[in-house]
This record gives structure tokens, sequence and C-alpha cells, in this order.
């Protein structure tokens, strides 16, 4: 990997954190709208492909079909998430 990606990783939160510097308050949405349109651009995107193999590719897409066989809580019990007596 090397320099390259660091290069561009701070490009692009040198960018980033221009972005955010004209957003006039912190509630009015703008910083968000400026990443979105950061990450749907492409201009901070990686040249570098990285498709899956195969047996790869076919297991996510069999963990996304198996997704849809369970009907999403209405609630979740937060004893589910939280170990017991980790105080929040």
């Amino acid at each position: 990997m090397g320099a390259v990606p660091t290069v561009m990783t701070v490009g692009g939160l040198l960018l980033a954190s221009a972005a955010f510097a004209g957003s006039p308050e912190p509630g009015d949405g703008q910083a968000s709208r400026a990443w979105m349109e950061l990450q749907t651009s492409g201009r901070q995107a990686s040249k570098a492909e990285r498709p899956m193999e195969g047996e790869v590719a076919d297991r996510v897409y069999q963990r996304y079909l198996k997704s849809f066989s369970h009907p999403i809580p209405v609630q979740f019990p937060r004893e589910q998430f939280a170990p017991e007596g980790s105080g929040s």
C-alpha cells in the first residue's frame, strides 16, 4: 500500500474539512450535504478495483437473501445488545 493511499486519505480529509468550514450553523445540514456530495461524486474514490472472488460474492449474496427470511422486530430488547452491568 504505502504512500499513495495515505496521500489520498489525507487529501480526502483536507477536502472534507474544507467542506465543513463553510457551514454557518451546525444544524443546518450543509455539512451533511457536503459529505453526501463528496461520496456520490466519486472525486475521492479509489482508482484500484477490488472485485470479489466468485465464492465470496456468492456467499455475500446468499447472506443478503437470507436476511429477508426473518421479519424485522418492532422492538429490540435492550439486554440483547448490552452485557449485564455495562452501566448504560
